[in-house]
């Protein structure tokens, strides 16, 4: 730009002279002053280093805005990828966890879709073909399947409940009132039945009340019973007792007369029937019961 610029200057100057001249003798010491120095190569070099400057500066603020733009699309397209990955990798199980417990439900399914397996009752391997879910006691006769999912200690995620019933009363029959026979919690791996060491049936069974009780009660003959109540331990899964009752009969004379007894202790039977009927309250949702079919 600035040899440009030169150049014109010089024109100019080169008019004012001949315009001079023309004029007559009058001017002539005017047109020998007037001298027009030449353009040396120290000039155009100096024009040409001033004209790269200025090519390299409009290229550097170019790439400049470049780089902007590239950086902008580069975290526009970053944000958009992680939007797309956290809506992917979401879970699809349900928020109360009731899924991980389809594999025990599927062991169940398949006993009674097999007709609890009768065809293998006198072969040596009958035993093998229940799922090692399976209670012993549910095992032992047909009858109808139920289950149902409840959050006993309120902690977010489901226990399951297994029942049977025999007289194939129904879940929309007001009279349905299956006798259940396991209880299974999530250690957060796997399924794991709340109480291992118990086989719920002929003379054990559980109940759910209201507060995140459990009431397990027994029979170790027709003169002697117990009930245990549990709540389920801050780890979720493992319950623990919080208050033990027993009522033992025996006969005096020929009239029968009970003990009752309060974690080892011997109490009133009106003590007893009261300490019971605290625990006994109702739950806050009653048990949705599905059949297996």
């Amino acid at each position: 730009m600035k040899r440009v610029k030169t150049y014109i200057s010089a024109a100019i100057l080169l008019s004012a002279v001949f315009l001079l001249a023309g004029c007559g003798a009058d001017t002539g010491d005017a047109t020998e002053k007037l001298q027009i120095e030449p353009i040396t190569d120290a000039d155009e070099n100096a024009v040409q280093a001033d004209t790269r400057t200025e090519n390299k500066t409009e290229e550097t603020d170019d790439k400049a805005a470049a780089d902007e733009d590239s950086v902008a699309e580069e975290n526009e397209a970053g944000t958009d990828k992680t939007e797309e990955t956290d809506i992917t990798e979401q879970p699809e199980t349900p928020a109360d966890g009731t899924a991980v417990y389809e594999d025990v439900l599927a062991q169940y399914r398949d006993m009674v879709q097999h007709d609890f397996y009768r065809e293998f009752l006198d072969s040596d391997d009958y035993e093998s073909h229940f799922g090692e879910a399976i209670g012993v006691e549910i095992r032992t006769h047909r009858q109808g399947v139920f289950y149902a999912f409840y959050d006993i200690d309120g902690n977010g995620t489901a226990e399951l409940v297994i029942a049977g019933e025999e007289d194939d009363v129904g879940v929309s029959n007001p009279a349905f009132a299956p006798w259940n026979y396991d209880l299974y919690g999530f250690d957060g791996n796997k399924v794991v039945s709340l109480f291992p060491d118990m086989e719920f049936g002929y003379r054990t069974n559980f109940s759910l009340h209201g507060d995140g009780v459990i009431e397990v009660f027994y029979s170790g003959s027709a003169a002697e019973t117990g009930i245990d109540f549990y709540r389920i331990g801050d780890d979720g899964f493992t319950p623990e007792i919080i208050d033990s009752f027993a009522a033992v009969a025996h006969l005096e004379g020929e009239e029968t007369v009970f003990t009752y007894s309060q974690n080892g202790s011997e109490i009133t039977e009106e003590v007893y029937k009261s300490a019971l009927k605290s625990y006994q309250t109702p739950l806050t949702e009653e048990l949705k019961w599905e059949q297996i079919y």
